[in-house]
């Protein structure tokens, strides 16, 4: 128990007690969010309560303000505002209510502020991945002798959300490689491969592109030189991996497989939808009635999203929506870079992994709509967070005469 709250901080003044209780809560969220949405989410409506709760007496943020806050309201200012225009407006408001996950990011701001419990996330993080990988490891051993187009799936709901946090988990895990001495670089290794051959089971395409994509910007940020080892590695798995993964990967430049061919047809449904409603949507709600109106011949599989951030973004809440997005993704990107040249320490390791897990949610979300998919973009969250608890605060920015 003097462990735990030793990670929590030696909080003190107004607010302190609430304080502790949402520190908590975001250890609960960084073990639960590899493996159990239900546990995650009710850590993280109770983290938020008690963040509002000390802030109500007279804890002040310390988080640093920016162009973000602008972004994420700009968010749910055009989902309201195409629920209010939508066909069926009261369907539409009551998915509004997903965005309140936004204030994970706060949460995670606030929280991570505290040094012993930025250390720690990363090996909270990974604990709970080991126990999706070990499970999806188990039952993919018994599925694949009478199945063998199984994929791995583990705890979560599907193959496409099991490789999403995989491959955000493995990211938080190859940032841990670049630092440290010898022997906790090669343990984060084996962790980094461990979730790595995880990943190769759920034959998620679009999540092996994000991966790639992240390791790259991650990389780039934290050891330029390595870039080398990204080739190797893929020379690696097309020698060691079997012969249908192998081919899984070759078909991601078909036109003609099945799921490609499906993804396109239904973007080109997705257009149709836009012109029909281009400044404010058909609605942010499941848009499957709407999507079979619209169906080509040529689609192979159906869905009440569009497998593409942009597009479902376009579709769902028009003009304004896309702009919102596509200004949200610049200021995170933003926010991670200003968090880079700030880092110090064995913190630059934990920004280069933020940056790589927000990039492989842009990678991936060209082929998936991945910012509705919680458990993915709940790592997201928790990387701009980590950004912004990098940052001077408040308090620091006003004492330097705005600085």
């Amino acid at each position: 128990m003097s462990r735990f709250r030793e990670w929590l901080g030696d909080e003190r003044g107004p607010g302190a007690g609430a304080m502790r209780v949402a520190r908590g809560c975001l250890v609960v969220l960084a073990f639960a969010v590899p493996f159990s949405i239900a546990i995650t989410e009710a850590a993280l409506v109770t983290g938020l309560v008690a963040l509002l709760v000390a802030r109500r007496r007279g804890r002040p943020w310390r988080f640093a303000s920016s162009p973000l806050d602008w972004a994420c309201l700009a968010i749910v200012a055009s989902w309201i505002v195409s629920s209010a225009f939508s066909p069926e407006p009261f369907g539409a408001f009551v998915h509004t209510r997903k965005l309140y996950a936004l204030g994970l990011i706060y949460l995670a701001a606030e929280g991570f502020r505290e040094p012993g419990l930025r250390a720690r996330f990363v090996p909270l993080v990974l604990a709970g991945a080991t126990v999706t990988a070990l499970v999806g490891f188990l039952i993919y051993a018994v599925k694949v002798r009478n199945d063998p187009s199984y994929r791995l799936q583990s705890l979560l709901s599907n193959q496409m959300t099991s490789g999403g946090v995989l491959a955000a988990t493995a990211l938080w895990a190859l940032g841990q490689v670049t630092v440290g001495r010898i022997g906790r670089r090669l343990a984060y290794g084996v962790m980094c491969a461990l979730l790595g051959a995880a990943l190769a089971l759920t034959q998620t395409r679009s999540h092996w592109l994000g991966f790639a994509a992240g390791a790259a910007a991650l990389l780039v940020a934290r050891v330029p030189r390595a870039w080398w080892t990204l080739p190797l590695a893929a020379i690696a798995f097309r020698l060691a991996a079997p012969a249908r993964l192998v081919a899984r990967l070759a078909s991601i430049v078909d036109p003609h497989e099945p799921g490609n061919q499906g993804r396109l047809s239904m973007w080109r449904s997705g257009w149709d939808i836009f012109r029909e409603r281009p400044l404010t949507g058909a609605g942010v709600q499941d848009l499957l009635a709407l999507y079979r109106k619209h169906k080509y011949p040529d689609a192979t599989f159906e869905a009440g999203h569009f497998h593409n951030n942009v597009v479902q973004f376009a579709v769902s809440a028009g003009v304004l929506g896309l702009a919102a997005f596509l200004f949200w993704c610049v200021a995170g990107y933003r926010q991670l870079l200003r968090a880079r040249r700030a880092a110090t320490g064995e913190d630059r390791a934990l920004v280069a992994s933020a940056l790589g897990v927000f990039t492989a949610l842009m990678v991936s979300g060209m082929f998936d709509f991945t910012f509705g998919d919680a458990e993915v973009v709940y790592h997201s969250y928790l990387a701009l967070g980590l950004s912004l608890a990098l940052l001077p605060g408040r308090t620091e920015v006003d004492a330097h005469g705005g600085r």
